[in-house]
């Protein structure tokens, strides 16, 4: 593409270097965006908004373009079928676009693309989809209803209203397809929550106190986060209030000795050398060189200066100088379908043969980790994904392996516990207000917080 990008472009140089190279949503977009610093706030801004919408809606999209096109989309070129995405969404989704524009922009990207000869295509399809219109005859298949109506995939619906019947699944449904909301955590050592308040609202940004962590504040319409002071200056950082409520689940005690040991990027590392202060010791584990470095920074940013970062394999580990730890977090890798909002690019990577491959990975990551507890100590599993067998059929395999682990209740603190914590005495959070403005918003997490006997 020759001339100067603009946030179309970046959006479908965004796309398909993800798909080409089967990476992740954020990280791709940030390297987009990264290499075209002279983009304004405007438009980084729709090059984000046009990127998650079409992975938001991907399967929904589809749909539209399969009924106004004579040419299957398993037969489209993948950069087409992109375009075609693109085009499809600003008709559908974005009221402040016009149909005209939407439709010539994205038959100028199959131009500019090297795919000029299917730009009569392009024009063709779309035009068509705007003439139907955004209503879709939905399936009388109830999960395939939901499938269409909240673009997820059928499998992960299956799965949900086999768990959590019909009404639950959609309301996991309908949290996955929204805009979330934006929450920061701050750091409570540099300010209280009412000074960053009224800092945020000097800088004309809608803001106000999360309900579930006490760091937590919500923000709407900021643009890039990155760019409000108190982020800008390591006061503040991007974290979901169910995330935050991880490490206050620890509850680790001043002067402590934590692993955490599948820590990148470092939130919750950072957030536990916070609590327990600067006589405290913090190691935090990754297998990945690339995500070291991104603990690394996260905790240069924050002026954390208790963060131990170790490579090393967590199902592996052993501590360093013998020595055991007052508590390990186990944040373990998962499916992720408790934050899809965040990751809508997930609802496409995952399949239900990795989420079923994924608990052997979790209860080895258990085995090994629970052995660096030191006797009396906490370990704390969590992951941010809604299925029972990551989480609660997880936990009841470990403990019946180890014995000398039991669940404790929740501990004393800042946090009104009694409102997420479940049946079993597990931490428990459901995707819910998500893309609300105000401070009850969370994602789906779950955290078992076992207790290691003293003999």
């Amino acid at each position: 593409m020759s001339q100067a990008p603009d946030a179309r472009s970046l959006a479908l140089s965004a796309l398909h270097a993800m798909r080409r190279r089967e990476a992740f949503a954020d990280a791709v977009l940030d390297g987009v965006l990264g290499r075209h610093p002279e983009l304004d706030a405007r438009g980084r801004g729709l090059t984000s908004h046009l990127v998650y919408g079409v992975l938001r809606w991907q399967n929904r999209l589809d749909a539209h373009l399969a009924r106004a096109s004579s040419r299957p989309l398993e037969k489209t070129h993948p950069l087409l079928l992109d375009i075609l995405r693109l085009g499809a969404y600003q008709l559908l989704f974005l009221d402040r676009v016009p149909d005209r524009a939407a439709v010539s922009e994205s038959v100028e990207l199959a131009r500019r693309s090297g795919h000029a000869h299917a730009s009569g295509f392009v024009n063709a399809v779309l035009r068509k989809v705007a003439a139907q219109g955004p209503d879709l005859t939905l399936p009388a298949d109830p999960a395939m209803r939901l499938s269409l109506l909240f673009g997820c995939p059928v499998w992960l619906v299956e799965v949900w209203r086999r768990e959590h019947g019909e009404v639950g699944a959609e309301r996991l449904c309908r949290a996955a397809s929204v805009i979330p909301t934006l929450t920061v955590r701050i750091d409570l050592a540099a300010a209280s929550r009412a000074d960053v308040l009224a800092e945020l609202g000097a800088e004309g940004v809608t803001a106000g106190a999360g309900r579930w962590a006490p760091e937590a504040v919500w923000v709407e319409g900021a643009g890039d986060p990155r760019a409000l002071g108190v982020v800008a200056r390591g006061g503040a950082v991007v974290q979901d209030q169910a995330s935050q409520l991880i490490a206050h689940w620890v509850a680790p005690q001043p002067g402590w000795s934590v692993l955490d040991a599948c820590a990148a990027p470092g939130l919750k590392a950072t957030h536990l050398a916070r609590l327990t202060g600067e006589g405290s010791r913090i190691v935090a584990l990754d297998v990945h060189p690339h995500r070291v470095r991104m603990i690394e920074e996260l905790s240069r940013r924050l002026g954390i200066g208790n963060v131990e970062v170790r490579c090393a394999d967590a199902r592996e580990y052993r501590p360093d100088d013998g020595r055991l730890f007052d508590a390990v977090l186990v944040d373990a890798p998962c499916s992720g379908l408790g934050v899809l909002s965040r990751t809508p690019d997930a609802k496409w990577r995952r399949s239900p043969e990795e989420a079923a491959a994924l608990p052997a990975l979790q209860l080895a990551l258990l085995r090994n980790l629970a052995d660096a507890v030191r006797p009396g100590g906490i370990l704390v599993y969590a992951t941010c994904t809604t299925l029972r067998a990551e989480n609660e059929d997880l936990v009841a395999a470990f403990l019946a392996e180890r014995p000398d682990f039991h669940r404790t209740p929740p501990p004393p603190g800042p946090v009104a516990w009694a409102a997420v914590t479940s049946a079993e005495g597990d931490l428990r959070t459901y995707p819910d207000h998500v893309g609300e403005a105000g401070g009850e918003a969370l994602d789906g997490f779950f955290g078992a917080r076992l207790a290691r006997s003293h003999e």
